[in-house]
C-alpha cells in the first residue's frame, strides 16, 4: 500500500475597500487562529495564499502574523503562493497589468519570506487557455484548478490525483486539480470523516491528492468558528494528519520534484461550477436548474453532469450594463497609463491595480457588485489612477473624449475639467457618470434593480436553518419582507434620465415602475462644442408627439448646467415629463434641506411640491451638492436592492433616487447642479 501525498492549502482575502471591522474581525475568526494552529503542528506542511490587500493591512496592524510566516517558511513548513497582488481576475485586465501585478507579489514574497515563489493562485479559479503562456512568462510554474475544469475538458476520473502539464504557444506550467469531494467536506463533516476520504485514495502506489479552498471557511464563514475552533475540528483534524501512517503532507514544489506530471491537457475556459451558474440570466438559470433536477429524477444526473454546466464568466458585462461600463472605463484608463508611463511600481500603477480588485467585478452567493462600498472602492482607485495621469500629460482646463466607450454600440462623450469627470451616452441623452477628482468619488455609483434567480427562492418564502452547511446551501433570510423590495427597473438608474409620466403618478407608482414611459432606451442625436473654457453636450430628441433638446453645458466650476427647450409638446397634454436623478450617497443619514425649510434625513421617500431649490449635505464625503431649477414637483425616495451574502438574503441600499416634474407650461426647463467640497 502506498502512501497518500495530501497538498493541503488555503487562499485568504479581503478586498480593497472592504470595512476595517471586517479585515479585524477576519483576522480574529479566522486568519490568525488558523496560523498559529498550524504552528503547533510543525510536521504538517501546507501551501498559503494571501492577496495583496490583506498582506498590507497586516503589514500595517498585524505585524506578529507576518513574523509568524516568516519562521514557518523559514522552516519549510509552509509554501508560499504568488497571485496577482490586488487579486485581480487575469482574464479581465491587460496583458501588461497581468505581468506587473503577479510580478508585485513575486517581488513582495521574496523580499519578505526569502524564498522563491514557484506558483500562483488564479482568482476564483477563473481559467482561459492563454493563462499558461501569462504565467509563465512571470517565472511561475504550477496553479490550481477546479476538478470541474478537467471534467469540463473530457477527462473522466472518479477522483483526479497528482498533477498535469498544459501550455500555451509551446510555454508550459503544471496544473493540480483540486479535489471537489474534500472541498465540501472540508470542514464540513467529522474530522474523522475527512481522514477516512483521504485515507480512501489510497492505492498500491503513491498518490497525490490536492485540496486548495478559501481560508474564510476556517473560522469566518457562518457557523465555522464555533465548528472549526470552539469544538476543535482543525485541531482533531491536525492531530489525525500528525499520526497518520498513510497520509503525509507536500507542498507543490515538493510534489513536482516526488511525481511525475500525468500528461498533457488542455484545459476549456471555466471557473468553478458556482460561478457558471450565477452569470446566467435567471430564465436560462431556470432552465439549466430544471436539466439538472431532470437527470437526477431520473437517476441520470452522475452519468451526465460532467456535460452539463453554465455560461461564461465574462457575460456578466452582459447581464450588468453598469458593471460593463466600469469594466470598460478601467480597461480604457489602463491602456493610456500602460501606453505613456513606463515605470510600473509608480503610485499610479497602485492605484490602477487596485481598482481591479476582482470582488467587485462579478456577483453570486457573496455581494460583489450589489455592495456599494466595494464599487466605491473600485471607483475611487480608478479616479485617483486618473487625476494622476490627466496632471501628468495633459494641460488642458476642460476636455472631452469622443467614443463608444462601453462598447454598446452607442457613442459616450466624456468631459473632464480640474475637479470632476463626467461621462454621457447617447443613449437617452443620459449621465453614466458623475466622477468628484477630491474628494475621489463617484455621485453616480449606481445600479439598477433587476431579477436574480434566487429571488425565486425569497418568493417562495423558502427558510432553511442548515447548521453547519456549506456556503452554497445557507439560503437564510437575514430580515423579513424582503419580497416587497423584488421591483424590477425598466431602464439603467443613470442621471438626466428623461421620462413620460402618467398624469397625477404617485411617489409609490413611480417605485414600482408604473406609469413611467421611459425615453431612456432611445437613441438621441449628440451634438458636441468646444471653446476654451468650456464644452456643450446638446442631445435631440424627436418623437411623434414630443421633441426637445437637451443641453448641458460646463465650464471650470464644479457642476453643470441643463437646459430643456421643447419644440414638440403634445404628449405632454396626456403625460407629465420628469427628469430623474440618482445620486449615489454612502449614508442615509444625508441631510436634505429644500427651500431654506427644516432639514430632513434621506432614510424615507418624501414629495415636495412647487420648490425650485433644494441642497444635500453629505456629512460622510463631507461634499455639499446644491439643486436649482425652474419650478417642479420633486420626489424623492432611497432605493434598495435585494441581494445574497454569507449569511443569507438580504435588503442593501444602494442610491437615492430624485425625480423632478416641471410645472411651468413654459417651453423650457433649467436645472443647474453644482458641488462644493465642505472639508
Amino acid at each position: 500500500m502506498g502512501k497518500v501525498y495530501f497538498l493541503f492549502g488555503v487562499h485568504n482575502h479581503q478586498p480593497v475597500g472592504n470595512f476595517p471591522g471586517v479585515f479585524e474581525e477576519a483576522y480574529h475568526r479566522c486568519y490568525y487562529p488558523f496560523l498559529s494552529l498550524m504552528d503547533q503542528f510543525p510536521e504538517i506542511k501546507f501551501s498559503l495564499h494571501n492577496t495583496g490587500p490583506l498582506y498590507d493591512w497586516i503589514l500595517e496592524n498585524k505585524k506578529e502574523y507576518i513574523d509568524l510566516l516568516k519562521k514557518m517558511a523559514k522552516r519549510r513548513q509552509v509554501e508560499v503562493i504568488s497571485g496577482g497582488y490586488y487579486e485581480p481576475i487575469l482574464s479581465l485586465i491587460c496583458d501588461e497589468d497581468k505581468k506587473g501585478q503577479v510580478n508585485l507579489m513575486n517581488k513582495f514574497i521574496k523580499n519578505e519570506f526569502k524564498s522563491e515563489p514557484g506558483g500562483i493562485w488564479a482568482a476564483e479559479r477563473i481559467w482561459e487557455p492563454y493563462l499558461a503562456r501569462i504565467i509563465n512568462e512571470c517565472g511561475l510554474k504550477y496553479t490550481f484548478l477546479d476538478d470541474t475544469h478537467f471534467r469540463y475538458a473530457g477527462l473522466s476520473e472518479k477522483e483526479f490525483m497528482g498533477y498535469y502539464t498544459t501550455e500555451d504557444c509551446g510555454k508550459q506550467i503544471f496544473v493540480f486539480p483540486i479535489s471537489k469531494t474534500l472541498r465540501y467536506k472540508v470542514p464540513f463533516s467529522q474530522a474523522q470523516e475527512a481522514i477516512d476520504i483521504l485515507n480512501g485514495f489510497a492505492k498500491e502506489k503513491d498518490v497525490l491528492v490536492t485540496l486548495f479552498d478559501d481560508g474564510e471557511k476556517f473560522g469566518l464563514w457562518p457557523h465555522t468558528y464555533e465548528w472549526v475552533y470552539e469544538k476543535e475540528w482543525l485541531k482533531k483534524f491536525l492531530t489525525s494528519l500528525s499520526k497518520s501512517t498513510v497520509i503525509e503532507t507536500i507542498t507543490a514544489s515538493e510534489a513536482i520534484e516526488k511525481f511525475s506530471s500525468k500528461g498533457i491537457v488542455y484545459l476549456p475556459t471555466a471557473s468553478y461550477e458556482e460561478m457558471g451558474e450565477w452569470v446566467l440570466e435567471p430564465k436560462s438559470y431556470h432552465i439549466y436548474e430544471g436539466l439538472k433536477k431532470f437527470l437526477q429524477e431520473n437517476n441520470k444526473y452522475e452519468q451526465f453532469k460532467d456535460f452539463v454546466r453554465g455560461g461564461f464568466f465574462r457575460n456578466f458585462y452582459r447581464k450588468y450594463p453598469r458593471l460593463n461600463y466600469m469594466h470598460k472605463r478601467m480597461l480604457t484608463l489602463s491602456s493610456q497609463i500602460n501606453e505613456k508611463e513606463g515605470k510600473k511600481d509608480t503610485k499610479m500603477f497602485t492605484d490602477l491595480w487596485k481598482a481591479q480588485c476582482n470582488c467587485g467585478w462579478w456577483h453570486g452567493i457573496f455581494g460583489g457588485f450589489y455592495l456599494g462600498h466595494i464599487r466605491a472602492a473600485i471607483y475611487e482607485n480608478l479616479i485617483n489612477a486618473e487625476r494622476a495621469l490627466d496632471s501628468k500629460h495633459s494641460k488642458k482646463k476642460i476636455s472631452i473624449d469622443i467614443g463608444d466607450i462601453d462598447m454598446d454600440g452607442h457613442e459616450e462623450a466624456i468631459v473632464k475639467n480640474k475637479d470632476m469627470v463626467c461621462c454621457f451616452s447617447e443613449k437617452g441623452g443620459s449621465l453614466l457618470e458623475l466622477s468628484l477628482r477630491s474628494p475621489a468619488y463617484n455621485l453616480l455609483n449606481t445600479i439598477t434593480r433587476q431579477e436574480e434567480s434566487y429571488h425565486r427562492k425569497i418568493r417562495e418564502n423558502v427558510k432553511n436553518d442548515p447548521g453547519l452547511a456549506t456556503i452554497h446551501e445557507n439560503v437564510s433570510h437575514k430580515e423579513e419582507g424582503l419580497d416587497q423590495f423584488l421591483i424590477y427597473d425598466k431602464y439603467q438608474r443613470l442621471g438626466l434620465i428623461d421620462h413620460l409620466l402618467e398624469k397625477d403618478i404617485t411617489l409609490g407608482d413611480f417605485n414600482l415602475q408604473k406609469g413611467v414611459h421611459t425615453l431612456s432606451n432611445d437613441i438621441y442625436k449628440q451634438t458636441v462644442r468646444q471653446k476654451k473654457d468650456k464644452v456643450d453636450l446638446q442631445y435631440d430628441y424627436c418623437g411623434k408627439d414630443l421633441g426637445f433638446s437637451k443641453q448641458i453645458s460646463f465650464s471650470l466650476k464644479s457642476g453643470f448646467d441643463a437646459a430643456y427647450k421643447f419644440n414638440k409638446k403634445e404628449a405632454l397634454n396626456k403625460y407629465d415629463f420628469g427628469i430623474e436623478f440618482n445620486l449615489s450617497l454612502q449614508s442615509l443619514k444625508s441631510i436634505f434641506k429644500k427651500d431654506g425649510k427644516k432639514d430632513i434625513t434621506l432614510d424615507h421617500n418624501d414629495v415636495w411640491n412647487h420648490i425650485e431649490y433644494f441642497e444635500i449635505v453629505d456629512y460622510y464625503k463631507k461634499i455639499l451638492l446644491t439643486f436649482k431649477f425652474d419650478l417642479a414637483d420633486v420626489f424623492a425616495m432611497p432605493l434598495y436592492s435585494v441581494s445574497s451574502s454569507e449569511a443569507g438574503f438580504e435588503k442593501v441600499y444602494q442610491q437615492m433616487t430624485i425625480l423632478f416634474i416641471p410645472k411651468d407650461s413654459k417651453d423650457n426647463f433649467r436645472l443647474s447642479f453644482n458641488i462644493k467640497n465642505k472639508r
